[in-house]
């Protein structure tokens, strides 16, 4: 059995197998996604690993509730709630627009005075800033990088838009130009046939901390880390486990 985090952390983190005595990963969906997509990633996961999700407002069990007013709101409520989980060693992984989540909630995470993450890992996104200006040039619109597909598995077609969109326009609106750079070990991960990521907008994010960082190619499309995600979920755990 699973068990919700105390607090406040309950609304924003969804504890998806057992508890461990290991390592957890807290996992930041793309736009339009909602927590239970990374139950794809249970049966691959090995011994001794939490699997927890963040959930955005506006899906799932928190569809009545607003989207926050920008990015940095988001990440903040976020990095409040993480407090919870930091009684043990913990990791983020984002994909898509999760990683640019999760690269602003480490920035908070610091703000706030509350204990870093062990590592971060991000796939199937340009660097924070890159990313923002993609989304800001296309007005709102799914840039190449990030597929309305995003939001399969909603609840319906019309909810998928409505958190679709919302989350494109806090991306758009996003500007990372001043924050310093981290120093957490970063991995990018990379599927060789996702056209939206070129190696060279995958390795800019290499630029954000002053701790190691790489880029590591996966096969697959921007989709596979949920379609067929075995792979994903080995690479992750080896980049935390720094192998």
């Amino acid at each position: 059995m699973t068990a919700a985090p105390p607090g406040p952390a309950h609304r924003w983190l969804r504890p998806l197998n057992p508890p461990t005595a290991g390592i957890r990963l807290v996992c930041f969906p793309h736009a339009g996604g909602s927590a239970s997509v990374y139950r794809r990633w249970l049966p691959h996961l090995p011994d001794g690993y939490e699997l927890w999700a963040v959930q955005y407002p506006g899906r799932e069990d928190r569809v009545s509730e607003p989207a926050p007013p920008d990015l940095g709101s988001l990440s903040r409520h976020v990095a409040f709630a993480l407090q919870w989980a930091a009684d043990r060693p913990y990791a983020l992984v984002g994909h898509s627009m999760g990683a640019v989540v999760a690269y602003e909630t480490c920035h908070r995470l610091a703000r706030l005075g509350l204990p870093a993450p062990r590592y971060l890992v991000v796939s199937g996104s340009p660097s924070p800033g890159q990313a923002a200006a993609a989304c800001h040039a296309e007005a709102g619109k799914p840039p190449q990088w990030l597929d309305a597909q995003e939001s399969a598995g909603a609840e319906s077609v019309e909810l998928a838009t409505q958190a679709l969109e919302s989350d494109l326009a806090l991306l758009a609106a996003y500007d990372p130009s001043d924050r310093p750079r981290l120093a957490l070990p970063l991995t990018v991960l990379r599927g060789a046939d996702d056209p939206g990521l070129p190696p060279a907008a995958a390795d800019a994010w290499h630029s954000v901390t002053t701790a190691p960082a790489r880029t590591v190619p996966l096969r697959g499309d921007h989709f596979t880390c949920f379609t067929d995600p075995g792979d994903t979920v080995r690479a992750a755990v080896a980049a935390v486990e720094g192998r």
